[in-house]
């Protein structure tokens, strides 16, 4: 429900907007004057402005530029009973959406408010679809390998709740992608999403980031600051690195995660936040319990649901999807026709263990891209260490079979990796794959589902 705030230094005017407006369904602020409702401003989310223009103090256009300092996006309306050509202009140009000539018929008022929500309505969509096309190129979580299917069942089922997430997993393999998935199929898609590192800041400034400070608070401390637990209401807050988070700030956070509220740093009004919490590491949380470095409570208000996003050599059969986007982005981006990637690559990209993760493997393909010299990526192309290494790999059909275990268990496992490898060569395609193999398709499909490869 809307949220509008009434400034007036007219007691009984303020009272008659105030009940006209609760009677339409709205929920209403109200304020005698504009050092009031800069504070109502300040812990509370406000859909519109209605404002007198001429008030002790303070007028109605110095209040306007004021709270559009804090708060651009909130459409004003200004009333007033001495309007002019030149006063309702000098408004407009000022930044209000438009003006109200005391008396004026509680249609005409209704009306207005109407056309100020709608427009503020729209204003907010068309940014969140400006940002999210920007987005859309690194949003695809890519992958058909089974421990992604489950992933990515598990994102579309607790993505609809309000509940905190715990994703884990190494550095570099797409925890923050869940993140933004997670987002983007709630019902939070249309609020921001708020991303924020904790490794990134020292204690003082990570603090200060997160839930804001006021001015004063601390040297350095010119005006005013909303922290991003604050700009997130409404939305997601994505605390990456959640481990690196000092222990002194821990219980701040375990506060707002059970009672929805903070404080600015250096303030003392409850600011209520509506910011659902998503958080990740690659960091071992119980073992830093045990050594008291995270609190056990925050942990578990943290942990309601867990996601694991496992690393890249646990799923080397979406290593082909991935290298080929990778290598479609970045021939775009240089302006060349990159169109392939040759065998002997592409499986030197398979073998590597790949310990940055999906990371390393952008990295990989962005490098092999610029000294690509033709349509083809060649495997003269990747970087030296990657090429080294691979030979340090062995191909399954070059590996002694080890006599200390049964032959059925060591042939199953080469017929699996030798499935592997003729998957790679084909890119996927099951029936290139099979012809490879000299074995039909249906057998293809039937050893794909033996050995879980599907």
């Amino acid at each position: 429900m809307p949220r509008i705030l009434v400034v007036d230094d007219e007691k009984n005017y303020l009272m008659v907007l105030a009940q006209l407006l609760e009677e339409e369904g709205y929920s209403v602020e109200t304020a005698d004057n504009p050092f009031a409702a800069l504070d109502i401003l300040s812990h509370s989310h406000v859909s519109l402005i209605l404002s007198d223009l001429k008030m002790p103090r303070m007028n109605g256009l110095e209040f306007m530029r004021r709270a559009q300092e804090e708060s651009p996006d909130i459409p004003f309306v200004i009333m007033t009973a001495y309007a002019t050509v030149q006063t309702a202009i000098g408004a407009l140009k000022a930044g209000a959406f438009d003006y109200l000539l005391k008396p004026f018929k509680n249609e005409e008022f209704l009306l207005t408010v109407n056309k100020a929500l709608e427009f503020a309505r729209l204003k907010s969509e068309n940014r969140i679809l400006r940002e999210q096309l920007e987005r859309s190129q690194n949003r695809e979580f890519i992958g058909e390998s089974p421990v992604v299917r489950t992933l990515l069942d598990d994102i579309a089922q607790v993505a609809p709740t309000r509940t905190s997430v715990l994703v884990l997993g190494e550095s570099g393999t797409g925890k923050e992608l869940v993140a933004r998935s997670l987002h983007q199929q709630s019902p939070r898609a249309s609020g921001p999403l708020v991303t924020l590192n904790c490794a990134a800041f020292a204690e003082p400034l990570l603090e200060s980031e997160l839930f804001g400070h006021e001015r004063g608070a601390f040297t350095g401390a010119v005006e005013r600051k909303r922290g991003l637990m604050e700009v997130a209401n409404g939305g997601t807050l994505f605390l990456d690195e959640i481990g690196e988070l000092p222990l002194r700030l821990q219980p701040k956070l375990l506060r707002v995660l059970q009672d929805r509220c903070f404080r600015r740093v250096g303030g003392t009004a409850e600011i209520e936040t509506d910011a659902r919490i998503i958080a990740a590491t690659h960091r071992d949380l119980p073992q830093m319990i045990g050594e008291r470095t995270f609190r056990e409570d925050l942990y578990y208000r943290l942990n309601v649901v867990s996601l694991q996003v496992p690393p890249l050599r646990e799923r080397p059969e979406d290593i082909p999807l991935l290298a080929q986007h990778f290598l479609g982005k970045f021939s775009k981006e240089l302006g060349r026709n990159i169109a392939s990637i040759d065998t002997e690559a592409m499986e030197q990209l398979c073998r590597h263990r790949w310990p940055g993760n999906i990371r390393e493997l952008r990295n990989a393909i962005e490098r092999a891209a610029i000294f690509c010299q033709d349509s083809t990526l060649h495997s003269k192309n990747l970087p030296p260490a990657l090429r080294e290494s691979s030979v340090d790999e062995p191909s399954c059909a070059g590996r002694a079979l080890p006599a200390d275990r049964p032959l059925p268990e060591v042939l199953d496992e080469l017929e699996k990796k030798l499935i592997g490898r003729a998957l790679v060569k084909a890119r996927g395609i099951q029936a290139q794959a099979a012809e490879i193999l000299g074995i039909s398709r249906s057998n293809l499909q039937y050893k794909l589902k033996k050995y879980d490869l599907l």
